[in-house]
This record gives structure tokens, sequence and C-alpha cells, in this order.
């Protein structure tokens, strides 16, 4: 009867995948703004992405964006059924929950952001995403190490993907920690321990490594302080030049800012017809600030004799030295605008709520009883709630950048139910 069980829900997960295809290939390929920076490896973009359009040149020649989109939703379907395989694995979810769980996971491919479709780094670092998070479940319910060392290499493709993923790192300490105390032995954990904390390292050394073979400079990706200051730009006034005392900076300061409160982009004189609070506005036009504004006055005032490179990566460095104190002399409406921000990431108030407050009882519940659907919920809430906190440091909180975990209210909805549904069939 178990296998008959098991045969079915393989089948209907078979099906959802075979559907998952047909809609994939009969959906056009998306080019985005971005997708331009990816397939000519331009110096603001990191490493993982654009080599893995390369390869794919490479195999596919002209038909390259075919390849792309097949390659994108086979990985996409293979992360899918490893997640669903762990999990069962675990005996977190029975079959009929798999099967409805497998179908929320395949959304964003076949609707919303129709990532396997897109020129886009979320096509593959979802794929990886739910792959390392399956991981990151099976370490904590089986507690055997090997899990996190397989998610060494992943978490590092993550990394140089999409640098957001950073805050997966102190999570997965968290759970070696909690694992040491709990068999009273940190020794066994203190080489993966090591790992984990060198892994950005590791991770900057192949970013700098890349730029320096294709770009000629032994460099971060320059983009990160463009990021971080549009937030400070946005809240600063007039007298924030007083901060700055080199000259450069100072003109960069002052036509930017005129320039902002001249297009009414400055939280102090905004234009307020279209959206209905700062936040909004600052969210609804991230692009056009960091890109109009912020980017031509910095290019404008750097030294004409540089090339186009040099003015991206002069630009980072400058950015990157004016975001502190910008942010410490404006640190009440910055504080405001991260925080609206981010209830922005999470959907709504009513949603930071739920999950602080899944993630707070499970963690006080683990303390009385190491309960495996305790450390789903709290495991995945965490998941959820560090990617929007520091989604929301230096970037707009839209879906593009939070849609990785969607499913983890799904997720805490099946396991509970589950949870419920064996308590009956053994009662």
């Amino acid at each position: 009867m178990v296998k008959w069980i098991q045969q079915k829900s393989n089948i209907a997960i078979g099906i959802l995948f075979l559907i998952t295809f047909v809609i994939v290939l009969r959906n056009p390929v998306e080019m985005f703004p971005d997708s331009i920076g990816y397939l000519n490896m331009h110096i603001i973009r990191t490493p993982g992405y654009p080599l893995f359009l390369q390869l794919i040149q490479t195999i596919f020649g002209d038909n390259y964006e075919i390849g792309i989109v097949i390659f994108q939703i086979l990985l996409g379907c293979f992360s899918v059924y490893y997640f669903i395989h762990k999990l069962r694995s675990n005996q977190v979810l029975n079959e009929f929950f798999s099967v409805c769980f497998a179908f929320v996971l395949l959304l964003p491919f076949i609707s919303g952001l129709k990532i396997a479709n897109n020129i886009l780094t979320e096509s593959i670092s979802y794929s990886l995403y739910l792959i390392l998070v399956a991981k990151f479940i099976s370490f904590f319910i089986s507690k055997q190490v090997k899990e996190l060392y397989y998610t060494l290499p992943i978490l590092g493709l993550l990394l140089i993907t999409r640098y957001q993923f950073i805050y997966l790192i102190p999570l997965a300490l968290l759970m070696i920690f909690w694992i040491s105390y709990q068999q009273k032995s940190f020794k066994k954990h203190a080489l993966i321990i090591v790992l984990f904390i060198t892994l950005p390292l590791i991770a900057s050394l192949a970013d700098r490594t890349y730029h320096k073979v294709v770009h000629g400079h032994f460099v971060s990706t320059p983009w990160t302080g463009m990021n971080m200051i549009t937030a400070a730009f946005f809240v600063s006034d007039a007298e924030d030049k007083t901060l700055f005392e080199s000259p450069l900076e100072k003109e960069f300061f002052q036509k930017t800012h005129y320039h902002l409160m001249e297009e009414n982009m400055n939280i102090n004189n905004l234009d307020l017809t279209t959206f209905h609070s700062p936040t909004q506005f600052y969210i609804g036009k991230f692009a056009d600030i960091t890109m109009g504004p912020i980017f031509n006055n910095g290019k404008e005032v750097l030294n004409d004799s540089l090339t186009k490179i040099e003015r991206f990566i002069e630009l980072d460095k400058m950015t990157r030295c004016m975001v502190k104190p910008l942010i410490w002399d404006n640190f009440s409406k910055w504080k405001r605008l991260y925080i609206q921000n981010a209830i922005h990431g999470f959907g709504g108030i009513k949603y930071v709520l739920l999950y602080f407050l899944i993630a707070l009882y499970s963690l006080v519940a683990l303390l009385k009883r190491d309960q495996t659907e305790y450390k789903i919920l709290g495991l995945t809430s965490l998941l959820l709630i560090g990617n929007v906190l520091i989604v929301a440091i230096g970037m707009h909180a839209v879906i593009r950048f939070t849609f990785y975990n969607d499913w983890v209210l799904f997720l805490t909805i099946f396991v509970l139910l589950n949870s419920l549904n064996k308590k009956l069939y053994e009662s």
C-alpha cells in the first residue's frame, strides 16, 4: 500500500514537472536592462551568472537563448525534486503534501516572475537556494555534518551570483552551535565552523580573480557602494555637504543632492501624487534615483582620463566612503525608511508579526523538545526573515529579491497538517 502511494505521488510530481517544462518552453525569453550586463560580462555584474551564460553560449552558439531556458528549467525541476526528496526522507511531509508543496515551489517558473524564461541571476539562484535549504534542513534534523560540507560549494556559487545570500552563513553557524551544544562537542564541528567563516573570503577572492582575468582589475564587483548610498542620498539634506572633506566627495554630494531636490526625488521634497508614502516612492523610484542623479553625477565629477571600467571602480570606492557619514547623520530618517522597506518586503506588518512569532515560538519550543516540526518552522522562518532584512539594507525590497522564500508559509501549513495527520493516525 505504501509503495503504491509513493508511486502515485511520484507520478503526480512528474506530471507537474512535465506541465511546467511545456509552459516554460512556450513562453518567450525575457530580456531586461540587467540582462545585457550579464551577457557582456560587465564589470558591475558578479561572476556566477555571466560565466554560466558564457558556457551556454559556447555550447549552443546562436541558439543560446533556448539553451539557457532549457538548462534553467531542468535545474529548477531537479532542485524541487531534491527538496521534496529530502523532506520525505526525513519524514517531514507525507506523499500528498509533497505533491502540494512541489506545486508551490514550481510557481515562480510558470507564473509571476517566470524565472526560467528570464536572463537574470534569479533564474539559477532560486534553484541553487532550494538545494542548499534542503541540505540545511537535512543537517538540522539528522545532525549529520556531511550535509553541511556539501552545502559549501553551493553557497559559494550563490555568493558569487547574488551576494544577498551572505545571511545564510550566520544561520548555518547558528545551527552548528545548536547541534554542538546538544551533543556537548564543539571540537567535532570545528572544521566546518572554520570553513563557513572563511567562505566569504574565498568568494571574495573568486570575485576579484574573475574581474582581474576579464577586466584587468583585482577588485570586488564595484556596485555595492551605489546600492548602499541610494537610501542615504534619499534621506539626506543640503547641510550634509559639511560631512565631507574631500573636494571630490563634496562636489559629488552637492550636485547629486541638488538634482534629487530638483527632480523631487529627495525625502524633503517629494511628489507623492502617485505614491502614498515616502517609502513607496523610494521603492518605486529606486532604479531612477540610482541610475539617474547619483550615477550621472558620479561619472561627471570623476577624472575624464579614466576608462569606463575605472570609472565604475572609482565611483564604487567614493560611494562606499560616503555611505557611513550620510547614514549616521540622518540615522533617524534612514532607520524609518529601512524598517518600512523591510515591512514591504515581508508583505505587510501582519506578516512581519506572523513570521517573527513563528520563529520565536519555534526556538523557545526547541529548548524544551528536540522536535522536527519546530526545527523546520524555526529554520525556514529565519531564512525568510534574514533574506528580507539584508535586502532592505541596500536595495528596494521588491519581489525579485524576496520571492526566494515565498513557499515558507505554505510549508509551515503543510508541516503542521502533516503532524496533525500523523497524530490522528497513531491514535
